[in-house]
């Protein structure tokens, strides 16, 4: 049985209505793991998962490359139209690496084609730099993905990623659109 609105008594997810309402008015903050428990229910009920979530998240590995790239593809359409995707407001350190690392590498390798949002996406990978504050852990940019030998990418090094993307079908995804 629900609570009645307003009220104090916990409703069946856990939290009393008055808590949510008083999240919704923004006197109290959400918690973080409330955010993520949405986001996740969220990306569960789509049909077709936003590309951006499945870059930085991945609970899976990629199939294969090309399904990356697609990803990827769809993101840098996104970004073309001016639209800057959100990371939203997670506290995972791997996320926000890998969500910072994609970020950072349009702005410098997506070519003219981004330059207009160029300082926009340095802009947010700052941010996710500063929420990471120093919890960088050596994590892989696709999850499954075994690294062996030095990392060479400095700006996978930077991020705290084991390994970076294919830089020559990257620059060749960025400049037309596919590989």
């Amino acid at each position: 049985m629900e609570a009645a609105p307003g009220s104090t008594e916990k409703a069946s997810v856990g939290y009393s209505n008055s808590t949510v309402d008083r999240w919704l008015s923004g006197t109290n903050q959400v918690p973080e793991m409330a955010l993520e428990l949405i986001d996740l229910k969220l990306a569960g009920k789509e049909e077709h998962p936003d590309p951006w979530q499945r870059l930085i998240r991945q609970p899976m590995p990629y199939a294969d490359q090309r399904e990356l790239e697609a990803d990827l593809a769809a993101v840098l359409q996104q970004i073309e139209r001016g639209q800057l995707p959100r990371t939203g407001r997670t506290s995972r350190p791997l996320v926000l690496q890998r969500a910072g690392y994609w970020l950072e590498l349009i702005a410098h390798l997506g070519g003219p084609r981004f330059k207009p949002q160029r300082e926009r996406l340095l802009e947010e990978a700052a941010k996710l730099g500063k929420r990471l504050n120093g919890r960088v852990e050596p994590e892989p940019l696709r999850a499954g993905q075994r690294v062996q030998g030095p990392i060479i990418d400095d700006l996978a090094k930077k991020w705290g990623l084991t390994r970076g993307a294919d830089i020559r079908r990257f620059r060749q995804l960025a400049l037309t659109g596919h590989v």
